[in-house]
């Protein structure tokens, strides 16, 4: 059987070599004859060279190749891929990663079952758990073998043989830059100085695939240098103990998957009958390019006229199709059908698969969300249809919307929220009255975070889902109101907060005032407000009785827009002195409370020795800011 040398590829990064070489060391190997072949750039860091020297190899001969010269990532895999001439067959590891235990029996048996297969360009020891191109989450369909096949290649843990290599050097050497021009976006924005470019442009040219286990037999640490950024995406699960993989030839498997991380259409026609009369690409990511021949698409992005429409509840994707789960989510139609704006409408995925399986599985990312909640008056279906068209379409956003109404008009509610890539529930009310369909809306709450708007109103969808990551972030903040108003970052720190900042004391001495705030955009946790508590709400007195729970943090940015709505109703002068009569909104006695209204003048102009001290002496709520160049929130006095 084939027994393929071990090729590590290191450069100036000593930790994470070690950590490697430590894994390699408790892996069980067939044979004592198994090579390590340690090959390290040129670097100044010495240290790098001292491990591979000083580390002990049990298992067949060790070589510690240092090169002359700086060769860079690219050149130095190529040349690594040349040793397959030395020693037949090759697994190359870079040093950020670490192996399974099972990995060396892994490859040496996909090495030997696919030796022979045109279709193969190499194996990959590591299962992608996201695709590439927007970093959705990736889970391959399963049959009833232990691997699938991706038209990309793997840089993660992969394994060629003399005969693989050397197809893929004559191919480069007609074709030394690639051909770009076939080549989807995600990939062209990798530049000019990546072997995986230019072997991808390789099995896209001469359709061939790489094989990949279902679980991987190693996993990526992706510790910061020249070509790698800490963001755990590729962290992922390895195979415990050792294994014996079931292997498929790539015309018999039906997990076939494209340059787009896309299931190949024949093998869908395979699992689900109807498709066999059509020609069709599938973009269940939203995300191809359209400039296939297909007249047909499969895809997650809205079209007009679909031939067959499918769900979105099943994971992944591809299982709705198979198992036809009927629903408006996905849809087969013609490519001329499409509209143009209609793209990656799912999950965008910005941390670790692995911490959000965790996190789902404890109580599902779907919590960690806004629900926005829309009452909604039989007259004002023009306002909600304004508001919704007037949202952001291109991507799935992590933001809830409950739009309440009456069964009067939910058919046409109904319509207005499938013309929309936004997530909507809709929830039937038998009130007909604003503070009903608010209440209603809040109470059916899902998620760990609410809001409310009125119909016309627009929110900032990207703004919504930092709000998410504030509280998340700020474990103390139980509720926020935002500007109404945009603020640039030039005249960031001109901004004048003081009317932002309200106590039940201040809400006390300024009745006429915190009579017409608006509760629109006040967004609270979920868990902040009892039942109890809830059956009061209205939309006039919400900003009061959270204002008694806990304290308000005013974000200094804007999180929507009035677009000139005004306030449906406004709390009656008995209303107003029944909530400030509450022990909570008394003001406080002391040598300050004589000095307050000076300071208070001074305040709301903004003069800084004054509104400190003003500030300390109502005890004012922090601001949180906005840090525009790390992209994170922070308190702030001012």
């Amino acid at each position: 059987m084939i027994e393929p040398a071990i090729v590590v590829i290191a450069y100036n990064r000593v930790q994470p070599l070690k950590r490697l070489l430590k894994s390699l060391a408790n892996v069980n190997y067939p044979s004592n004859t198994v090579t390590l072949h340690i090959s390290i750039d040129a670097s100044d860091n010495l240290a790098v060279k001292e491990t591979a020297d000083n580390f002990e190899w049990k298992h067949g001969e060790k070589v510690v190749d240092v090169k002359a010269e700086n060769l860079g990532l690219l050149k130095h895999v190529l040349e690594c891929g040349k040793l397959t001439e030395k020693y037949g067959s090759i697994i190359v590891l870079e040093d950020d990663l670490l192996v399974a235990s099972g990995f060396y029996q892994y490859a040496q048996q996909a090495n030997e079952f696919y030796s022979t297969d045109e279709k193969i360009a190499g194996v990959s020891l590591f299962a992608y758990p996201v695709e590439e191109n927007n970093f959705y989450p990736f889970v391959p369909i399963q049959d009833d073998s232990d691997v699938h096949f991706i038209q990309v290649a793997s840089s993660w843990g992969q394994s060629w043989n003399k005969d693989q290599w050397t197809k893929f050097k004559s191919w480069l050497t007609e074709n030394p830059g690639g051909k770009d021009d076939q080549l989807p976006d995600y990939i062209l924005e990798w530049g000019n100085n990546s072997w995986k470019k230019l072997f991808i442009s390789y099995l896209m040219d001469t359709d061939r695939y790489f094989v990949f286990p279902n679980t991987s037999y190693s996993t990526n640490f992706e510790e910061e240098g020249t070509h790698a950024s800490k963001l755990g995406l590729f962290q992922v699960p390895i195979q415990a103990g050792l294994s014996q993989p079931r292997l498929k030839k790539w015309n018999e498997s039906n997990s076939i998957y494209d340059v787009y991380f896309e299931l190949k259409s024949e093998c869908l026609k395979r699992t689900n009958p109807y498709f066999k009369e059509y020609d069709f690409e599938v973009d269940l990511y939203g995300n191809r390019r359209l400039d296939f021949s297909a007249e047909y698409i499969l895809t997650s992005r809205r079209g007009t006229n679909p031939l067959k429409a499918y769900g979105s509840e099943m994971k992944p994707l591809l299982q709705n199709i198979v198992h036809n789960a009927e629903g408006n989510d996905l849809i087969l139609c013609r490519k001329e059908d499409l509209s143009p704006t209609e793209k990656n409408r799912f999950l965008m995925l910005n941390t670790s698969p692995v911490v959000l399986d965790q996190h789902s599985s404890t109580r599902g990312t779907k919590l960690e969300q806004v629900t926005l909640v829309i009452p909604t008056l039989d007259d004002q279906l023009q306002a909600l249809e304004s508001t919704i068209s007037g949202l952001k379409s291109d991507r799935f956003y992590n933001v809830t919307f409950a739009i309440v109404c009456s069964a009067e008009i939910k058919k046409s509610v109904l319509q207005i929220a499938l013309s929309s890539t936004l997530n909507i529930n809709l929830i039937e009310s038998a009130s007909k009255e604003l503070d009903g369909l608010l209440r209603a809306g809040i109470e059916n709450c899902s998620t760990d975070y609410c809001t409310w708007i009125q119909p016309g109103m627009t929110i900032d969808l990207e703004r919504m889902e930092d709000v998410a990551r504030i509280f998340q972030g700020l474990a103390h903040v139980q509720v926020i109101h935002g500007l109404q108003e945009n603020v640039s970052e030039n005249s960031y720190f001109k901004l004048n907060t003081s009317s932002l900042r309200w106590t039940p004391q201040r809400a006390n001495a300024n009745k006429e005032e915190a009579a017409k705030i608006r509760t629109e955009l006040v967004v609270w946790r979920s868990s902040l407000i009892s039942n109890n508590d809830k059956s009061i709400l209205t939309s006039a007195n919400l900003f009061l009785e959270l204002i008694k729970l806990n304290p308000i943090y005013p974000v200094a940015l804007k999180l929507g827009d009035f677009n000139g709505v005004e306030a449906s109703n406004q709390l009656s002068s008995k209303e107003l002195r029944e909530i400030l009569s509450g022990d909570q909104f008394q003001q406080k006695r002391g040598f300050t409370s004589a000095l307050r209204p000076i300071f208070k003048f001074w305040f709301k102009r903004n003069v800084p020795f004054f509104r400190l001290f003003y500030k300390d002496t109502e005890e004012l709520p922090l601001v949180i800011r906005y840090d525009f160049k790390n992209n994170s929130y922070y308190f702030l006095d001012y």
